[in-house]
């Protein structure tokens, strides 16, 4: 009996030994589900937002500029970006999950008249503006597609609040101390290193434009200021010394990284006045026009998130390691250099057009040269674009966000050179390559 008794209690202690982990797995599966359909809720409001602020209003002004105008203005925009209801989510085999989302141009058109009525004090945007993005989309539908994969941590460039509108961290859960993706382990860390180096430098650049569009008086905006003087120009630079680095982030399928920089308004406005006491001459702007800046724009910290790559001989590495196809062009930036000119560019008002031409000019070069980009041997990113037009207006947004160098006036032309990364183009043309497969 007493061996009988013992062989019952030892059967039973395995049994459990064996039951344990299986719980443990089956839990851990459930919170690794629920952190991929999180992932891909707020990579799915990422994209609207970046959808959406892409959008033309006319030919100096996107969706993107008109926010900068104040914060009324990007609360109001990124509360409708999360009201629009998102689709079922989809899990695939590898853990990856999807997620839709889609509305409609007439709502958005309506949500900009609203909020351009309610808050803008500029003479820019024009409610015909805004009433024409019907024939500037040419679609009646905006849609994306989200995508996740487990990890604790959010995407970057998300809408304000949308941590309050996807679900939390399972219970209990525990973040690990680094989130490393699997595609970021078939290089070294030195790579992992030069890509977040050059992700820093991109958020800096980036920061710096943020800045340039904010608007100091009715008609005029920080980049007005700084280029109408060449000695303001050359220090303009100086407005994102001691930028904090405040979040980075590892993509799951791309050896792309990002790093999101910001800088105290308090800084800003600082620099600004000793730009304008050391070197403006004008009279558009005042020191009070740079004072009145912080109740205008009504926050804390102006904040603008940067991408880069490893080195292509890393890329390769990765691609023979782990299937990881991807164009040469995806490590290098792209660039082009805008022209414009005006029959008074020897005034400051002119000089103002004329270099605003060149970056208009400069962009339309840069979406020439993003369309002929070669996404395979049979594909242009033009080709790709034409094909799903639902990614469109997400590569216009792209191409919106370019950056642009110092410009520079001669001989009665003014030239500015418009940059953009070849990592930002690939990650919006590989992930609805990803899609498609999947489908």
């Amino acid at each position: 009996m007493m061996n009988g008794a013992k062989l019952k209690v030892t059967l039973m202690l395995a049994m459990a030994a064996v039951s344990l982990p299986a719980a443990a797995q089956t839990t851990t599966a459930a919170q690794n589900k629920l952190l991929a359909k999180r992932a891909a809720e707020a990579d799915c409001y990422r994209k609207l937002a970046e959808t959406v602020y892409g959008v033309q209003l006319n030919s100096e002004t996107y969706v993107k500029d008109f926010i900068t105008e104040s914060d009324e203005i990007k609360t109001a925009v990124d509360t409708f970006v999360k009201g629009i209801r998102l689709g079922k989510p989809r899990w695939y085999d590898d853990g990856v999950c999807e997620v839709d989302a889609e509305v409609t141009v007439a709502k958005l058109v309506t949500t900009i008249k609203e909020v351009h009525s309610a808050h803008y004090r500029g003479r820019s945007v024009t409610t015909t503006d805004i009433e024409q993005i019907k024939q500037r989309i040419k679609k009646d539908v905006i849609q994306v597609t989200g995508m996740g994969a487990p990890r604790p941590e959010l995407p970057p460039n998300l809408p304000e609040g949308i941590e309050d509108v996807i679900e939390p961290l399972p219970p209990q859960y525990i973040p690990p101390r680094m989130h490393v993706p699997d595609i970021w382990r078939q290089v070294t860390p030195q790579a992992r290193l030069m890509a977040m180096r050059a992700a820093r430098v991109d958020a800096q650049r980036k920061l710096l434009e943020r800045i340039k569009g904010l608007r100091l008086t009715s008609d005029t905006l920080v980049r007005d200021f700084i280029t109408e003087y060449d000695e303001i120009s050359t220090k303009a630079s100086g407005l994102v010394i001691g930028a904090s680095e405040v979040e980075t982030y590892l993509d799951d399928y791309d050896l792309i990284a990002y790093v999101t920089m910001e800088v105290p308004v308090e800084r800003v406005i600082s620099q600004l006045k000793e730009l304008h006491t050391a070197h403006y001459k004008g009279r558009r702007v005042t020191s009070t026009d740079i004072t009145q800046l912080k109740q205008r724009i009504e926050r804390r910290v102006i904040s603008a998130t940067g991408t880069g790559v490893p080195r292509a001989d890393f890329i390769k590495q990765a691609q023979k390691t782990a299937n990881y196809e991807a164009p040469d062009w995806i490590t290098f930036p792209i660039k082009v250099m805008g022209e414009g000119t005006d029959p008074a560019i020897e005034t400051a008002q002119g000089r103002l057009k004329a270099i605003r031409a060149a970056e208009v000019d400069g962009l339309r070069k840069l979406a020439e040269q993003v369309y002929g980009l070669r996404v395979n041997s049979n594909t242009l990113v033009r080709d790709f674009v034409t094909e799903y037009d639902e990614i469109s207006t997400q590569v216009d947004s792209m191409i919106a966000g370019a950056t642009y160098g110092t410009p520079q006036v001669e001989m009665g032309v003014a030239r500015v050179e418009v940059t953009l990364l070849g990592a930002d183009v690939w990650q919006i043309i590989h992930r609805k390559m990803m899609v498609v497969e999947r489908k």
